[in-house]
């Protein structure tokens, strides 16, 4: 690797970055769908499963961002599935999309001071949802100033950090409401 020019290794930490992102935006998508996500790494990226009645419906998924194409493996892991009648998603992330999230996940560091507030706390990969709404109330935001100000971020277990669903203000009404 370290023949590598200063050019093709940033290409390479670029991609790299694009697809952890987009792996994440991916696996919070199905679980925001009701899925279990197991993580596989050979010839797919992850499982997710759902309770379906009696049964469990299982899909594998293999996550692409921009022009990516399904390697050797990938490819072999789709046929194999597909012969034995096992879904396998090939799941899509576009560049503009991964664009706006690697653009301001830099960003992110230059609100601590502007809005006061302290993102020592988080770490992962930022995972910002443009425009997000409150599930609750519908309050919409959009932008990054408007998201932190009305929203705010969370720690997720899978080492992510996205935005909180619920606004701030339904947030604190909830909490004094279980006081």
């Amino acid at each position: 690797m370290s023949n590598l020019s200063k050019t093709s290794r940033d290409t390479l930490e670029a991609n790299i970055l694009k697809g952890k992102l987009a792996e994440e935006i991916a696996k919070q998508d199905y679980i925001d769908h009701g899925f279990k996500i197991t993580e596989t790494g050979i010839g797919s990226d992850f499982i997710a499963e759902k309770k379906l009645g009696n049964s469990i419906y299982q899909i594998y998924v293999d996550v692409k961002s921009g022009k990516a194409k399904l390697s050797k493996k990938q490819k072999e892991t789709k046929h194999k599935l597909k012969k034995q009648n096992i879904p396998f998603d090939e799941y899509r992330i576009t560049d503009e999309y991964l664009e706006f999230q690697i653009e301001n996940n830099p960003k992110l560091k230059d609100y601590n001071n502007k809005l006061n507030f302290d993102l020592s706390q988080f770490t992962g990969i930022f995972v910002i949802h443009d425009p997000t709404c409150c599930p609750n109330c519908g309050l919409g935001a959009h932008g990054l100033d408007d998201i932190l100000t009305n929203f705010g971020l969370r720690n997720m277990n899978d080492g992510s950090v996205r935005v909180q669903s619920w606004c701030r203000n339904c947030r604190n009404i909830s909490r004094r409401g279980r006081k």
